[in-house]
């Protein structure tokens, strides 16, 4: 059930939340103060966390801004052998808002917030964008199984076994798609999940 709750998209964020927790990343890069103070109020950050995250975003950025080729870099950094160009996209589609094709640091970071740190309602509504491979509002089996193919290097349990993604998202989808529908929309998405797990919205 990791498609359903998030934990397919949000491990990557968590090592980058642990790594910078553990020091691992050091900043002493200045943004704008409505920058800070809006990510400051918006996220569960603290100012150096904040400053931290900065300092890889600017390093690889160009005008402030990152393009999918980009953020593919950074994600790479962190997960070297490992990353999926193919997922990284998807991950970047999520972001990306503004739907302007570059992210914002202020996208970047909200971003990673609720994917990191989010509740649990708004982890499966990121997720169900990630999964919305056409954005059409109306998620599907093969879109599923489509991200989870791309996730594939990701997963250490699929080096272990013969993964199928098809199989596993046909699984997740009949767990989710309660009455048989075929498609699902956000809201149904969000409310089947959460009753999946003894939960409401």
């Amino acid at each position: 059930n990791s498609g359903t709750s998030g934990e397919i998209p949000t491990t990557p964020i968590a090592v980058w939340n642990n790594q910078l927790a553990m020091g691992s990343v050091t900043s002493k890069s200045s943004m704008s103060q409505s920058d800070l103070s809006y990510l400051l109020e918006n996220t569960k950050y603290d100012q150096a966390t904040v400053q931290a995250w900065y300092k890889i975003f600017s390093k690889t950025s160009s005008r402030g801004r990152l393009n999918v080729q980009q953020f593919v870099h950074i994600f790479n950094t962190f997960f070297p052998g490992r990353s999926s160009d193919q997922f990284c996209e998807h991950v970047f589609r999520t972001f990306n808002t503004s739907k302007s094709g570059e992210l914002s640091f202020k996208e970047f970071l909200i971003a990673v917030h609720v994917t990191a740190q989010g509740s649990r309602e708004e982890k499966l509504r990121w997720t169900f964008r990630l999964y919305d491979v056409n954005g059409d509002g109306v998620l599907t089996c093969e879109e599923v199984s489509e991200v989870l193919e791309a996730s594939t290097n990701l997963r250490e349990s699929a080096h272990h076994y013969d993964y199928k993604p098809q199989l596993t998202a046909e699984e997740l989808f009949m767990n989710i798609d309660r009455k048989g529908l075929g498609a699902l929309t956000e809201e149904q998405f969000v409310v089947n999940c959460l009753l999946l797990h003894g939960e409401e919205v």
